[in-house]
C-alpha cells in the first residue's frame, strides 16, 4: 500500500474487505490515523540498543517542542558539528 494513507479517503471509500479493514484500524492512531514514517534498518550484527540510543538523541525535548517552528531554526544544527 505504499503511497497511499487511509486517513485522506473517506471511510466509505475504504475497500470493503474485513482483513483489509482491519489492517487499516491496527495501524491507526490518533490524530493522524494511518499517516506516519517509518525506518528500516537492515544488516549484520548491528547494535539495536546503539542505535535506538542516537535515533532518540535527534528528537526534541518538551520543552523544545514547545518553542515552536520559528525558534526550532535557532537550535544547534548536530551535523555541523
Amino acid at each position: 500500500m505504499a503511497g497511499l494513507f487511509w486517513q485522506a479517503v473517506p471511510a466509505e471509500q475504504w475497500p470493503q474487505d474485513a482483513d483489509m479493514q482491519q489492517a487499516i484500524i491496527i495501524s491507526w492512531a490518533e490524530p493522524y490515523g494511518d499517516r506516519r514514517q517509518e525506518l528500516v534498518f537492515i544488516g549484520q550484527k548491528l547494535n539495536k540498543n546503539a542505535m535506538l540510543t542516537q535515533l532518540e538523541a535527534c528528537l526534541l525535548t518538551d520543552a523544545e517542542l514547545a518553542l515552536g517552528e520559528a525558534q526550532w531554526c535557532q537550535l544547534a544544527d548536530p551535523f555541523t558539528q
